[in-house]
C-alpha cells in the first residue's frame, strides 16, 4: 500500500507544471524566479553571483522545462515464438 502511494505521489509531472517546480525547487534550493534572476544577472555583470549557482541555475530551467523525447520507436528486442 506505501510504495503504491509513493508511486502515485512522483507520477503525472508534466513539464512546467508547479508541482514539477515545487520538487525542483526542493532539490536545488530555488525556485523559477531566483534561477531565472541569476542567469539574467550573470548574464549582465558576471561578478554577481559564482559560477556554481549559475549552473545550478541553468540546470533547475533545463529541468523544469524537458520534455520526455522517445528515442526509438522499435524494441531492442523480437519476441520468438517456441
Amino acid at each position: 500500500m506505501v510504495d503504491q502511494v509513493k508511486l502515485d505521489a512522483v507520477k503525472g509531472f508534466k513539464p512546467g507544471s508547479k508541482e514539477l517546480e515545487a520538487l525542483l525547487a526542493a532539490g536545488y534550493g530555488m525556485d523559477k524566479e531566483k534561477a531565472q534572476l541569476i542567469i539574467a544577472e550573470r548574464k549582465e555583470n558576471p561578478l554577481l553571483w559564482p559560477y556554481a549557482e549559475l549552473e545550478k541555475a541553468e540546470a533547475f530551467m533545463a529541468a523544469l522545462t524537458a520534455k520526455p523525447e522517445a528515442i526509438s520507436r522499435t524494441p531492442g528486442w523480437r519476441r520468438t515464438r517456441r
